[in-house]
């Protein structure tokens, strides 16, 4: 019944709207399901006598219309108040982004307004390498999301957010989406609205990081460079771990809580290898696939909340790759 943990501004309002919603859904059940019970026990039947019958009573029908309608009326004006907040364009958003979804993947199309397409990012991923989208924190951002063929939903659980992407005919305007990324980290998004076959597998992850190491990886998309990790400081801790047989060396490894970490991974497979870190189903990052053998790469991973993740590869998920990466 829990939400998970908000990471923007728009998902911390809808997150206490719930909260709300679910306390006095929490209020009337106890008091519905309270009346019930008394009423079954001390209204029981204890002989074969009639009870007195009662044809109406004003004053309780005036109090169950009442307090139903009192209740309704503050969730409709709370409602309207945080579904206007959230709603408000902004006046500059910090990025826009053209999000295409297709079957079955993602296509993120920097757009930034000089009217020379040839210099924009463009991200595609794949039904098998979700794409990923780089945002910076603490800006607006403004999705405009585009079909070209079915329905699809751009869904990211961490934003608390879902919007349908619709094919429209030519010359209506899509559906728009905007929001603000309130920490750093990665967060796992995917359609949520069944595409077709490979509907499962159409994912994407949000990399959210500095509007400095935002402008730097956009300048590497725009030289045609692999984008730069975020900036880590040398004294950053470092993960070694390594691959053989297809299995990790280790299965349990610790970090500290609040900064930044490196992984060293050596794949001595001939086949390929990443690293995964999860909470639970989510996605927390996820590094690039690389063959070996003998071949090392550096993951760079946003600092991680105090608790127990999941690390394992997401090519051979198998026991034999997977462990536990602790955070204290």
């Amino acid at each position: 019944m829990l939400l998970p943990e908000p990471h923007t501004t728009e998902a911390k309002e809808v997150s206490w709207l719930y909260n709300v919603v679910l306390v006095m859904g929490g209020i009337v059940f106890v008091g519905v399901e309270g009346f019930i019970v008394y009423s079954v026990f001390r209204y029981r039947r204890r002989d074969d006598r009639l009870p007195t019958q009662i044809h109406g009573n004003n004053l309780v029908e005036v109090i169950w219309t009442a307090i139903p309608t009192v209740i309704v009326l503050i969730l409709f004006v709370l409602s309207t108040l945080t579904l206007n907040s959230i709603s408000k364009p902004a006046a500059d958003p910090g990025v826009t982004i053209e999000v295409e979804g297709l079957r079955w993947s993602w296509i993120f199309h920097y757009l930034d307004g000089d009217g020379d397409p040839t210099n924009d990012v463009i991200v595609k991923g794949t039904a098998l390498s979700g794409g990923v989208m780089a945002l910076p924190v603490g800006e607006p951002i403004r999705l405009k999301l585009v079909s070209n063929d079915v329905i699809h939903s751009f869904f990211v659980p961490a934003f608390l957010v879902k919007r349908d992407v619709v094919p429209l005919p030519e010359g209506k305007a899509p559906n728009e989406l905007e929001f603000t990324v309130s920490d750093k980290g990665t967060y796992s998004g995917q359609c949520a609205e069944f595409c077709g076959d490979l509907h499962a597998q159409m994912t994407f992850s949000v990399e959210a990081m500095s509007r400095e190491d935002f402008d730097a990886w956009i300048a590497a998309g725009r030289a045609g460079e692999s984008a730069p990790p975020p900036s880590i400081g040398a004294e950053a801790p470092v993960l070694k771990l390594s691959a053989k047989d297809i299995a990790f060396d280790t299965h349990e490894l610790e970090v500290p809580a609040g900064q930044p970490f490196k992984i060293e991974f050596t794949n001595n497979d001939d086949v390929d290898h990443n690293v995964g870190i999860y909470k639970g189903e989510e996605e927390i990052f996820r590094g690039d696939e690389f063959p070996g053998p003998g071949e090392t790469m550096t993951y760079v991973v946003n600092a991680l909340e105090p608790g127990e993740y999941t690390f394992v590869c997401d090519v051979h998920p198998g026991p034999a790759m997977t462990g536990t990466l602790t955070v204290q």
